[in-house]
């Protein structure tokens, strides 16, 4: 007679501080240092640079607090993939899984790993297209190995790396205004500009650099009291983001006027030399590096939970679901998307921007998405009003709603400039549905 071995699952093991890490982490990448050089072209005035940054806090924190009462409501693994399930149909949770399995996932990670080797002071060996590639396949490696060998583990070292690289980026700040050779006078409004203006470039600029901020709700299968700790985390990282947001801007206007900084792209190494000399610049590089690392190893903490939960609901391939019996990490997913990363990496080692082109493909898709789990705050409190609701988000509607209209503006926006890349990227999320019928049907006669 055998007996069936039980089931592993995931831990909880991650308390409000390292889920708010995780957050935090999953947001503050190379894109902070690289497009306030592109919001300061577009907003002329500082006055508008400011807004259009506080704005994008404020939508951030919409995002945070409608997202905050579904994942106290599915404390599991998958985020987005359980909402739109829950809402809309298995198929619509598909969809998005699907996208995330195949591009959004794989293609994140190997960009990350791109661009962290691209901020490394690498010798002249180095300067080839595959040796930096194998520079990025190691890295993509270590740190899937990292959270292959605990959730745990892997959270510690993102404590580390946030908490450096901020006290490096709040050092620079601080130092750079009690003994640098910045001037307060850059934050004059000019009387020919006046409050300037707010476009939807920049916008869409200031929402891409917020993403992200919704990384605690990929892993409510591994949060210790979900109901308080995940919409907590969700919130509280939001704001810390977007204060460290509006604190390197109005450090990066401190050091260097608003009219220069619409001339550079690389505005944080800019801000370090104009305040604290050349010496000063290498601090900044390391400081770009380790939020790079960062939000490399939150994307591949939590982005192997939307296959594993695909796998738990058994539309996907079984093995996604494997936990490991000593580490109790979902090890296979893991190891699938860093292959699938690395396939990647090597593809764009021969085709240049390949990997950043299959990217463009799918934000359309993305921002749909994300404005149908707006609406599915709604549609849930409207169908199951009576569903436990440990975290209630205050105003009745009025949040999700908001952050539904906003995020399809940015979505109409996008259509309006990129037609073409915007339909490829529905069609390939459409492509999920008969993949799905396949699955469901298989299941069906194995049942």
């Amino acid at each position: 007679m055998t007996t069936d071995k039980p089931k592993q699952e995931l831990v909880r093991s991650l308390g409000l501080a390292r889920a708010t890490v995780l957050v935090v982490g999953n947001v503050v990448g190379a894109g902070i240092f690289a497009t306030s050089g592109l919001v300061a072209a577009e907003t002329l005035a500082v006055p508008a640079f400011l807004l259009a940054w506080a704005l994008g806090g404020a939508l951030s924190l919409l995002g945070a607090l409608t997202y905050a009462e579904l994942g106290a409501m599915f404390p599991k693994a998958g985020g987005d993939y359980q909402y739109l399930k829950e809402a809309y149909g298995p198929l619509a949770g598909f969809a998005l899984g699907w996208l995330y399995f195949w591009i959004i996932t794989p293609g994140s990670i190997a960009a990350l790993a791109v661009v962290l080797v691209d901020q490394l002071p690498l010798p002249a060996v180095f300067d080839s297209a595959l040796a930096r590639a194998g520079l990025s396949l190691l890295a993509i490696g270590l740190l899937s190995m990292l959270n292959i060998r605990g959730t745990l583990l892997a959270s510690s070292a993102q404590t580390a790396v946030t908490a450096t690289s901020t006290v490096l980026i709040v050092g620079i700040g601080v130092l750079g205004a009690l003994w640098g050779r910045g001037n307060a006078a850059h934050f004059s409004i000019d009387p020919g500009v006046g409050f300037g203006r707010i476009t939807g470039s920049a916008m869409t600029a200031v929402f891409f650099t917020y993403a992200g901020w919704f990384a605690a709700t990929y892993v409510g299968s591994e949060v210790r009291r979900p109901e308080r700790n995940v919409p907590r985390s969700l919130i509280l990282g939001t704001l810390i983001i977007t204060a460290l947001y509006l604190a390197i801007n109005a450090t990066y206007i401190y050091a260097v006027p608003l009219s220069e900084m619409a001339k550079h792209t690389d505005v944080a190494r800019l801000t370090a030399t104009h305040l604290l000399g050349v010496d000063f610049a290498a601090v900044v590089t390391a400081a770009v590096a380790l939020c790079v690392l960062g939000c490399l190893n939150t994307t591949i903490l939590t982005s192997a939970r939307v296959a594993y939960a695909m796998a738990e609901d058994r539309v996907f391939f079984a093995t996604l679901g494997g936990v490991h019996g000593k580490w109790k990490t979902p090890h296979v997913a893991l190891l699938t998307q860093a292959l699938l990363a690395a396939a990647l990496v090597i593809i764009g080692a021969f085709v240049r921007s390949a990997v950043d082109t299959l990217l463009s493909y799918v934000v359309f898709a993305m921002l749909l998405a994300s404005a149908a789990v707006g609406a599915a705050h709604v549609i849930l409190r409207v169908r199951r009003p009576q569903a436990p609701r440990p975290y209630r988000t205050s105003l009745g509607p009025v949040i999700p709603v908001t952050f539904t209209i906003a995020y399809l503006g940015f979505a109409s926006a996008m259509l309006y400039s990129r037609p073409v890349t915007s339909l490829v990227g529905l069609c390939i999320a459409a492509s999920a549905a008969p993949f799905y019928v396949l699955w469901r049907r298989s299941v069906d006669s194995s049942a």
